[in-house]
């Protein structure tokens, strides 16, 4: 479950706020960066932005972040947590559309899950504090989702059994793949691979047994809250079986390419294909081993985390110290992966190997209660239960409710997973006899380092805001100094964007759709249609960095798809050329590199004064510049006459033997916006054509300004 974010009082429809204490407690903690405001009816929310968008000469980066609610007139507003919270809210107060605002209060969950075992896991809450605190943790998150709603994956490398009350709904399955009909539906390279895969078997058959297995799957990711038996680190993560078979290297390294492949289309396909494998976990390796002679087994760690994967490895159950004797694979090198050794009940390391420079950290893995075959538990000792729940933890991190986490986990895995190593770390509780003997010298703390993340949540997605402002030609009217809503008052702009479908190519884009509510705006600030903004090199212009799908209201303003947010992107602040693009005008880029960061750099491609890519890159009308109409075959010619013109178009759409017909939809050859496509008569679409390339030269061409 995620924190929420409670008002008391704020749906109280009234005009006047009073603030009364009653009560002696002060203030609760907040979300850093965050103010909640109720609205004057009738204010501009924008507006108040631009005002407060710098406050005694200095940046806040105050953003429009969602309106919360709708009918009371209650926004969430985000502003750069390195700004004073104090400071900002005074001010907010102070502003004239304001009736109301606070700070945007945590609240804790009161969880405890009802699994009838959870009291004989002492790893999860015990008397003396000996445990890792997930029960804080889940006051949090219990895990399952990132932020973004990406489903969270943990391989362990191993078979077990996932008819296992306890571990069938937590089981995951590749849903891309129709099991039994000997295809790779999915084209990952393995056939029939539903439930996980066995790369010495080649199928996904014979991965659902084995007592081991069983017990240390449970430890990442038994159901929690089901009235049922154990619970895991996490809740509700997915759980892939790849069972090794027989251990020899290079099985181990085909189990480890399953979890990558699979983690490697979650990375390419922006998560539409395969999984959000954040961690693998792994209790077996070699004793008194030198991993100098496995360079290719510990150099895989790091392919893998250069994918975003943390591998989490469980040392030797002897007492010895592995920075001597060796150990695969927790004597890697590598730093993803994850060494554990295990400790007991009195945050003692007594069986199990250690290495100052080898073993990172300690976790509960002596008696420690959960699951194991013929749907039973059992309490059972050893680093291999260590590590799972190590792995657990990795994947509850995950679960934050921190949005710039789950945004680096999709724009940079490798940096995420740097992320939450350094946030496992950071939490660790230097006990027992683990300082001196291990890397951090501790043992995991679930709730220290989910609370870790919260506290630096900010820096791990730098984003950047642009408030872009365009016209577009054919819906532009002069004389209102604004753009017709035609096609939103008709239904026709679609909830979800247009430009994947129309053949635009777009990296890294998280603004595919909007909701009718936002379509529903009337006014100034009614949608007139999708834009493309895109995020582009600023030593390569050419190179497109990053796209955001977008709104473009009547004055010109561009915001994300909740209709009022400035356009952001996942970016470090430094100079960048920004384009933006319609689907049947020209686009248009910047002129030169412009400087940009968290503050919303207004990119205002209406002004005259405004430098643009190119010559001639948009159309001058009266005082204000708008985007060519016309570019009916969404190429970078704009043509009257000729092959692959765009006048043609139109009249194949309204029937080329009657041209005098009209027709009514959402089309690129609707040139002038107004919903209906007209080859002839009043209005009509292919006029602007002829008028954009030269009335009395039609066979004259017009070329997109844009590297």
């Amino acid at each position: 479950m995620r924190l929420l974010s409670i008002l008391c009082s704020a749906l109280i429809a009234t005009a006047t706020f009073a603030q009364v204490s009653l009560f002696s407690g002060g203030d609760t903690e907040h979300v850093a960066g965050d103010v909640l405001i109720r609205i004057v009816p009738g204010a501009d929310v924008k507006a108040l932005v631009r005002d407060l968008s710098r406050i005694d000469g200095q940046p806040t980066a105050l953003a429009v972040s969602w309106e919360v609610s709708p009918p009371a007139h209650i926004w969430l507003l985000k502003h750069d947590p390195a700004f004073s919270g104090a400071l900002m809210l005074e001010r907010v107060r102070r502003h004239p559309a304001v009736e109301a605002a606070q700070f945007n209060h945590t609240v804790q969950e009161r969880i405890t899950p009802n699994d009838t075992q959870y009291n004989q896991q002492w790893h999860h809450v015990d008397p003396q504090d000996n445990d890792i605190d997930t029960d804080l943790a889940w006051n949090t998150t219990t895990g399952g989702n990132t932020a973004l709603g990406d489903t969270i994956v943990v391989c362990v490398v191993e078979g077990f059994d996932r008819s296992h009350s306890d571990l069938i709904d937590n089981s995951w399955v590749n849903r891309a793949e129709i099991d039994g009909n000997s295809i790779d539906d999915d084209a990952n390279g393995y056939i029939d691979d539903v439930f996980g895969w066995n790369p010495a078997a080649g199928n996904d058959n014979t991965l659902f047994s084995g007592s081991h297995g069983t017990s240390c799957a449970g430890m990442v990711g038994a159901r929690g809250n089901n009235a049922n038996g154990v619970v895991g680190a996490n809740w509700y993560v997915k759980l892939m079986p790849v069972r090794y078979s027989s251990l020899t290297e290079a099985n181990v390294i085909a189990s480890y390419t399953y979890p990558l492949v699979q983690r490697q289309r979650w990375n390419q396909t922006n998560g539409a294909q395969g999984a959000l494998v954040v961690a693998t976990s792994s209790s077996w390796g070699i004793d008194n081993a030198n991993p100098a002679n496995y360079p290719l087994w510990c150099g895989f760690y790091d392919t893998m985390g250069q994918a975003g994967i943390l591998s989490c490895g469980a040392t030797a159950n002897n007492n010895v110290n592995v920075d001597v004797v060796g150990d695969m694979p927790t004597a890697c090198s590598s730093p993803y992966m994850i060494s554990v050794t295990a400790t007991d009940a009195n945050d003692q390391r007594t069986f199990s190997g250690y290495g100052l420079t080898t073993i990172d950290v300690g976790a509960p893995g002596a008696s420690v209660r959960t699951t194991t075959t013929s749907n039973t538990y059992v309490t059972t000792s050893g680093t291999s239960f260590a590590t799972p729940l190590t792995a657990g933890v990795l994947a509850l991190m995950y679960s934050t409710p921190c949005v710039g986490l789950a945004q680096l986990a999709r724009s940079n895995p490798q940096g995420a997973a740097n992320a939450m190593r350094t946030a496992l770390f950071a939490g660790v509780e230097q006990v027992g006899n683990l300082p001196g003997q291990t890397v951090t010298g501790g043992r995991i703390n679930a709730n220290n380092s989910v609370q870790y993340i919260v506290n630096n949540c900010a820096t791990y997605s730098p984003v950047i805001n642009v408030d872009v402002k365009v016209l577009l030609e054919g819906a532009y009217v002069e004389a209102s100094g604004l753009m017709r809503d035609d096609l939103r008052a008709l239904g026709l702009i679609p909830l979800t964007e247009p430009y994947s479908a129309g053949g635009f190519t777009l990296v890294g884009n998280t603004t595919p759709s909007t909701t009718a509510p936002v379509l529903a705006t009337t006014g100034n600030n009614a949608i007139v249609d999708w834009v493309l903004v895109e995020l582009r090199s600023a030593a390569t212009p050419a190179q497109v960095l990053a796209s955001r799908t977008a709104l473009v209201q009547r004055d010109g303003d561009v915001v994300t798809t909740d209709g009022t947010s400035f356009i952001s992107f996942t970016q470090p602040a430094g100079n960048y050329n920004v384009a933006i693009r319609h689907r049947n005008h020209f686009s248009a880029m910047t002129g030169a590199p412009v400087s940009l960061s968290s503050s919303a750099t207004v990119i205002d491609f209406r002004s005259v004064a405004f430098g643009t890519y190119g010559t001639e890159a948009q159309k001058t009308v009266g005082s204000v510049r708008v985007l060519w109409a016309g570019n009916a075959q969404g190429d970078a010619e704009l043509k009257y006459i000729g092959a692959s013109n765009d006048r043609d178009p139109i009249l194949t759409v309204v029937g080329g033997t009657t041209p005098n017909n009209t027709t009514t939809g959402y089309s690129a050859e609707d040139v002038n916006m107004d919903g209906v496509v007209k080859y002839i008569g009043a209005d009509n679409d292919r006029d602007p054509i002829l008028t954009n390339v030269g009335s009395t030269t039609p066979n004259n061409t017009r070329t997109q300004q844009l590297p």
